[in-house]
């Protein structure tokens, strides 16, 4: 059976158990001819799972809390890492003295911006500083966020650890990495997956392929994970350095299996946004995500 997966933004490490699911012939054995489709824009492949054009689609479950997806099903989460906001030094300290600051983003639209906000605001507080929200100006700019701050943007919002803030190590940028934990707040970066509802009850048989497909891969990446490493280099075509290796290192243990659907996995993010405002669903619809 052939079936789409639409990403949440340009392949890289994070999507490595479907290159490793697919080279080592597991989607094969499972049925499955499957095709990643990296999107224009980073709700494009929730917008078209939800209308059944796409079969599957990953992203970050805070994308579960900001918009009611009544056709969406989440399938199970697959990797998690820290994410927050990085600031440049500068951004820094001219957000902790109240002046304006410019925060690039893949999205800008709200509750995504508040919860930005606050995440700042909370930052402020630990150093005294003087927060003005309405300082903070999110500026939709893609995916690519360290090329956002060389190119002068005080920050970057809805960064991985794995991949941002390793890679600013790696290059030597300086910069302040505030993540949720540090101000208090429930994880959400990771990738979870979904289907849709019509999907879902179509082809359970594919979903579960998936599922199992995928569990199978990541117990392959933990096991070996040089192997993983060659994987991810033949399908990207990405040479080997020292950036590479520090960010596989720090991304291959963070895949989680098995891959099945866990409403209690990101449970306190959803109650806590809801009590703070930043939830777009009910109580209803976060049961819904996972029916």
């Amino acid at each position: 059976m052939k079936v789409e997966i639409a990403l949440e933004w340009f392949l890289n490490p994070d999507h490595l158990p479907f290159l490793v699911a697919d080279e080592e012939g597991l989607f094969a054995r499972a049925g499955l001819a499957v095709a990643l489709i990296p999107p224009e824009g980073h709700y494009d492949g929730l917008a078209e799972v939800e209308a059944c054009r796409i079969a599957f689609a990953c992203n970050e479950p805070l994308h579960m809390l900001d918009a009611k997806r009544p056709g969406l099903r989440a399938l199970g989460c697959f990797f998690e890492t820290e994410g927050g906001v990085m600031l440049t030094p500068d951004g820094e300290r001219r957000l902790l003295a109240g002046e304006p600051i410019r925060i690039a983003s893949p999205v800008s639209a709200e509750p995504t911006n508040a919860i930005a906000r606050e995440i700042l605001r909370r930052h402020v507080e630990t150093k005294a500083g003087r927060f003005d929200p309405d300082g903070v100006a999110i500026v939709e700019a893609g995916f690519r966020h360290l090329e956002n701050l060389k190119a002068g943007f005080d920050g970057a919002w809805l960064c991985f650890h794995n991949f941002e803030v390793v890679g600013a190590m790696v290059e030597g940028l300086p910069h302040v990495f505030v993540s949720t934990a540090a101000v208090g707040l429930p994880n959400f970066s990771g990738l979870e997956l979904f289907t849709s509802q019509g999907f879902a009850v179509r082809e359970p048989g594919a979903v579960a392929a998936l599922q199992e497909a995928l569990t199978e891969a990541i117990a392959l990446i933990r096991r070996d994970p040089d192997r993983a490493g060659a994987i991810w280099r033949k399908r990207s075509g990405e040479e080997d350095g020292p950036l590479l290796r520090a960010i596989l290192a720090d991304t291959l243990p963070r895949f989680v299996a098995p891959v099945r659907p866990d409403r209690e996995r990101w449970r306190p993010l959803f109650e806590t946004f809801s009590r703070m405002g930043f939830a777009a669903i009910s109580a209803g619809d976060y049961q819904g995500l996972y029916a």
